[in-house]
């Protein structure tokens, strides 16, 4: 019981914070595409966004071994739909990126390499409201080879701007 009512008053406040930042950005007028969010922002975004996330989702496994074979398929799937934006290695240094507020993440930077597979797979198949990441309509499988692509970017040395956005 007392579990639940601090998280009631837990979400009330986020809740209350995240309306206060929002009457703020349209008072000032800052919700431009052009003007980057502040840390305060992107804190709430991504507190926001790992909330959303359900556990189960974030503990999930990649069923599917990293065989050349598969990282073939990914690498495919990765240039036909995610490299618009994340480039072809991860980086986010493309024409599309370069407009879109949040900045699209580095798939390179630490912060996206640690975060679970499941995660990833989760992010991947349902997107992340109000950024430029769509939910994709791809079979799970699919999704999975996407993930082992999103590790090979470990592999490379990171660019020198990792974005901030959520994840």
């Amino acid at each position: 019981m007392q579990t639940a009512k601090t998280v009631a008053i837990t979400l009330t406040a986020l809740i209350l914070v995240i309306l206060a930042v929002c009457y703020g950005l349209l008072k000032s007028g800052s919700l431009s595409a052009r003007k980057k969010p502040g840390s305060v922002e992107y804190a709430i975004a991504n507190y926001a966004l790992d909330l959303s996330i359900p556990a189960a989702a974030k503990s999930a496994r990649n069923p599917i071994a990293a065989t050349s074979e598969a990282l073939l398929a990914g690498s495919k799937s990765f240039s036909e739909n995610c490299a618009v934006c994340h480039g072809n290695d991860g980086a986010a240094k493309t024409n599309t990126a370069k407009g879109l507020s949040p900045e699209v993440p580095d798939l390179k930077a630490e912060r996206v390499q640690k975060l679970p597979d499941g995660q990833m797979f989760y992010l991947v198949k349902n997107g992340i409201r109000f950024t430029g990441m769509p939910g994709w309509d791809l079979r799970d499988e699919q999704i999975w080879k996407l993930v082992l692509v999103i590790r090979q970017f470990a592999k490379e040395p990171a660019s020198s701007e990792s974005g901030k956005g959520p994840s």
